[in-house]
């Protein structure tokens, strides 16, 4: 399946700014896009053209992403998609979109600070209904605090430092309570008889998506919705056609692994591998089975053993959604919290208003569930 994006019509204009005139093209041009983010050690597998043209070909939205040549001769790269609208004020723009990873600028040896102004700036004077960016962790520090024309959005994600290899994690960055966990968890696996499969083919896709949906049928129980319900929203936010177009696009960075048993798959996991940065992406299990295994500790030690040996600097493990189990988790891993700020820019309050509506959804589950509960008695 090809999931070349064609690109459209490319447009150029130049921009004023306080550091002299910047040139900006958009779409930009592929070959600039690869050079540019080769030369920036923070770029992430999110920040590659075949993960836009995922998005764009899944998620239905267009590349808009833009290239600004500054008067220092710097090339910069702001990867972006939009889904256009008539009147133009209407449009809605993202470096990402939720579900789909990081976006920020791209730089020769990272962005600089002023360069940020200058993007920023940019993205005000035009004025969308709302322009989402979020940078990568190891580019945050470039981006400035909150700002007047912004709505901040605090976010920490989880990384562990792969600095000196899988003896420094062990030795130095594993507690011995982790590692005793490692240990039980390859003795159990092969007591069990527990296989990880690793690759990117559409089977091990298959397997993945069935865990996902076996999870969103024990969330249902859980909060006593009805699973169709849930299943329905769940395949909403997190389709298949997601994960297949990513193993299919990405065969070099997508590595999905599937620990199974006699009696089937019980846990899985998509890693991202790309540079100095590897990602835990998603991961599901059967509860109850991968839990007495610890088959999560087995595959994620599997998976840092590889960013370890591709020379990856950092693992990163996404945020946590304020689930303090899987905070523990990522700590007992030896994640570090890694704060960052994600920039919203909007002509109406869209954030104070789904936070309204979250609140609002948040009570009539809460409901559902006394519902459910009483009904049990």
């Amino acid at each position: 399946m090809d999931h070349q994006v064609q690109p459209h019509e490319s447009r150029e204009w130049d921009v004023r700014t306080g550091m002299g005139p910047v040139r900006v093209t958009s779409p930009v041009p592929r070959e600039t896009w690869v050079r540019v983010l080769e030369a920036d050690p923070a770029a992430m597998v999110f920040h590659l053209p075949e993960w836009l043209d995922c998005l764009c070909t899944v998620g239905g939205w267009k590349d808009a992403g833009r290239l600004y040549r500054t008067d220092e001769g710097r090339e910069l790269v702001l990867p972006m998609v939009c889904r256009p609208a008539r009147p133009h004020l209407l449009a809605v723009r993202a470096s990402l979109p939720p579900g789909w990873g990081t976006g920020g600028i791209l730089a020769p040896g990272g962005v600089r600070p002023h360069e940020v102004d200058l993007v920023l700036a940019d993205l005000v004077a035009e004025r969308a209904l709302r322009t989402r960016l979020r940078p990568s962790f190891d580019a945050a520090s470039a981006w400035p605090g909150p700002m007047p024309a912004f709505v901040s959005v605090p976010r920490t994600v989880h990384v562990l430092d792969l600095d000196g290899g899988m003896d420094a994690i062990w030795s130095k960055r594993w507690s011995a309570n982790t590692r005793r966990h490692m240990r039980v968890a390859e003795s159990r696996s092969e007591e069990a008889g527990l296989i990880i499969e690793t690759g990117n083919s559409p089977r091990l896709v298959e397997r993945f998506y069935d865990l996902y949906l076996r999870w969103l049928d024990r969330l249902a129980r859980e909060r006593h919705v009805p699973p169709a319900v849930m299943r329905r929203r769940g395949k909403r936010m997190e389709p298949l056609a997601k994960f297949q177009a990513v193993a299919a696009a990405l065969p070099g960075a997508c590595r999905v692994r599937v620990a199974t048993t006699e009696t089937g798959p019980v846990a899985a996991m998509i890693t991202l591998l790309h540079g100095e940065v590897g990602v835990y992406w998603r991961g599901y299990s059967d509860k109850e089975t991968a839990g007495r295994l610890r088959a999560n500790y087995l595959l994620h030690l599997r998976a840092i053993e590889e960013a370890c040996e591709v020379g990856c600097r950092y693992y990163e493990m996404g945020e946590s959604g304020g689930i303090a189990s899987l905070k523990q988790f990522k700590a007992r891993l030896g994640a570090k919290e890694w704060p960052l700020t994600e920039y919203r820019l909007e002509r109406e309050p869209l954030t104070r208003l789904q936070s309204r509506m979250d609140i609002v959804r948040g009570a009539m589950e809460h409901w559902i569930s006394g519902r459910g509960t009483e009904g049990s008695r």
